[in-house]
């Protein structure tokens, strides 16, 4: 499969997921800079993600945001989301393997996790955002990318619709620990694409955590 994909590569010359210009990756050097005006990587550690999430399990989690969601960065995830531009995965990796932070950060765990959606809201968009951008930094950065540990088995209203305290309603009970010999005393990393209130992280965290982790990190590419 990788060598079809570097075929099709070869053949079909990359373009830049931002503005289409051919020859210099899924990612220009133009557009490279003016996504770097919205890196924040801010990062948190223990008590510090505790206090901001309201998370109460362990002083093993540590979290990092790698953009803010505001201008381009938001066109980008939204078109990437809604307006079925898939191909926008391979943009947002380049970038995320770019930058030494959020590379050092990746490359820590053994594993990585993607915040699963329904499978009906799958059906009904075709992929998992958070899916394929996980599978491909795995693949680049040569860990692993389970999509089987964590389920959602919850069809719940969309997190953008609602508030805080309904966002923290609506993840209850939404997710599913499932084949946790898989993770069992591993450094996992969960990784989705948009942080707001962190409800959905909550959730997801408190699922993952009957696993006995040996570490769990928090990934987002924007934060709201």
């Amino acid at each position: 499969m990788y060598i079809f994909e570097k075929a099709l590569e070869y053949i079909f010359l990359p373009c830049c997921g931002v503005c289409s210009k051919l020859g210099e990756g899924y990612l220009c050097k133009k557009c490279e800079k003016e996504l770097e005006k919205y890196v924040i990587n801010k990062r948190y550690i223990g008590n510090n993600l505790k206090r901001l999430d309201n998370i109460n399990i362990n002083e093993n989690i540590e979290m990092m945001h790698i953009l803010k969601y505001e201008g381009i960065i938001r066109k980008l995830i939204l078109d990437y989301k809604f307006n079925d531009k898939s191909y926008l995965y391979k943009t947002f990796c380049e970038f995320i393997i770019k930058g030494k932070k959020s590379f050092d950060f990746i490359k820590s765990y053994d594993i990585i996790i993607p915040v699963p959606i329904h499978k009906k809201r799958l059906g009904k968009r075709g992929y998992n955002q958070s899916e394929l951008i996980s599978k491909e930094l795995a693949k680049s950065l040569k860990i692993k990318c389970y999509t089987d540990v964590l389920v959602k088995i919850k069809n719940n209203n969309m997190q953008s619709t609602l508030n805080k305290k309904e966002r923290e309603e609506n993840t209850k009970n939404a997710y599913k620990l499932k084949n946790k010999e898989k993770i069992y005393n591993k450094k996992v990393l969960i990784f989705d694409d948009i942080y707001t209130t962190g409800a959905t992280i909550t959730s997801c965290i408190k699922e993952l955590d009957k696993a006995k982790l040996n570490k769990i990190g928090v990934l987002t590419l924007a934060k709201d």
